[in-house]
C-alpha cells in the first residue's frame, strides 16, 4: 500500500501518522459517548453484510467485526486507503477497498448490503444538498436493508466553559472554522431536513437521534476538534504560522475551562421495499 496525500481540492484534511492518530482518538470519544456501533433499533443477522462508507482509517469497521461473529461480512470503502491495515493483516470477514461516493457503487455491491454505515462527510456535500450520496448509498442496500448515517450538529455548537470568567476568543473561532471554513457552507441546513429527505429519496422510517457529550469529556473533544481545525487550516487556507498561534492560544483557553461542543446527529432509515416512492 503506497503512501499518497490527495490534492486539497479531493480532501481537505490530511493522510499521515498525526491524521490517523487523530481518527482514533475520533473514534474512541464517539464510541465512548453513543456507546454503540450500530444504532440498537438495526437488527443484525448472523450472515449480515456491513459496509463502512467513508470509512477512514478503517478502524470503526475493526471495531466492529470484532464484536460479531465471522460469519458477518464486513467491508469499507473509501476515495483512498492510504490510513488503513494492510490487506495481509484483516481479519478474513473485513475487505477494504476504494470507492468514490460520488460515482455509481461497483456493480457486485448493488443491492448487496444489509447494514450502510458512514459518517463525518458533511465537507464534502456540495451545494447543501446531500441528495446524490444518498442516492448511491441506498444503491449498496437489500431492500429492507438500513442506513446509518452520523454526523456533527455543526449549526447548534457552542462553547462552555466552567465559569463566566474564562477567555474564550481563540476556542471559538477554532469552533466557526470547523463549523463553516471559509463561509464556504452555509449552515449544513439539510441536516435538519434529513428524515423528510430519505423518506423521499427511497428510504422509510427515518429517524434522527440526538448525543452531546458531558463536561466531563468536553476537554477530550475540545483536544481533537483542535487538532481538527490545525489540520484543516495547514492544509487549505495555508496559513501555518496564523493556524499555530490560534492553535496554542484556543489549548491555553481550553485548560483554563473552555470547551468546544457539537452535538452528534445519528440518522437511522430504512430502505424501502417498493420501488414506489415520492423524488423531491
Amino acid at each position: 500500500m503506497t503512501y499518497t496525500e490527495p490534492a486539497p481540492e479531493t480532501y481537505v484534511l490530511k493522510r499521515g501518522f498525526n491524521a490517523s492518530t487523530r481518527l482514533a482518538a475520533q473514534f474512541y470519544l464517539w464510541k465512548d459517548l453513543l456507546q454503540y456501533n450500530i444504532h440498537p433499533s438495526i437488527p443484525l443477522a448472523h450472515d449480515a453484510r456491513i459496509a463502512d462508507v467513508a470509512t477512514g482509517s478503517g478502524i470503526w469497521l475493526l471495531d466492529m467485526a470484532a464484536s460479531l461473529p465471522p460469519t458477518v461480512q464486513c467491508h469499507g470503502f473509501d476515495i483512498s486507503i492510504d490510513q488503513c491495515p494492510p490487506a495481509a493483516w484483516l481479519p478474513k470477514n473485513v475487505k477494504i477497498q476504494t470507492w468514490d461516493i460520488f460515482t455509481d457503487p461497483p456493480e457486485r455491491f448493488l443491492e448487496y448490503f444489509d447494514v450502510v454505515h458512514v459518517r463525518l462527510i458533511t465537507l464534502v456535500i456540495k451545494n447543501n444538498d446531500p441528495r446524490q450520496v444518498i442516492s448511491n448509498l441506498r444503491k449498496l442496500l437489500k431492500p429492507g436493508g438500513y442506513l446509518q448515517w452520523d454526523e456533527t450538529d455543526t449549526a447548534q455548537s457552542y462553547i462552555k466553559t466552567v465559569d463566566d470568567f474564562v477567555a474564550t476568543s481563540a476556542v471559538d473561532r477554532v469552533r466557526r472554522g470547523l463549523a463553516d471554513p471559509g463561509n464556504a457552507r452555509g449552515l449544513d441546513n439539510w441536516k435538519y431536513e434529513m428524515p423528510k429527505i430519505l423518506n423521499q429519496n427511497g428510504f422509510q422510517d427515518s429517524e434522527v437521534f440526538r448525543h452531546e457529550y458531558s463536561h466531563i469529556m468536553a476537554r477530550y473533544w475540545s483536544d481533537m476538534y483542535t487538532a481538527t481545525w490545525e489540520e484543516f487550516a495547514s492544509t487549505v487556507l495555508k496559513t501555518p504560522e496564523e493556524t499555530s498561534r490560534l492553535g496554542t492560544e484556543a489549548m491555553e483557553e481550553v485548560r483554563s475551562g473552555s470547551a468546544i461542543v457539537f452535538p452528534k446527529l445519528i440518522w437511522v432509515a430504512r430502505k424501502a421495499f417498493s420501488k414506489e416512492w415520492t423524488r423531491l
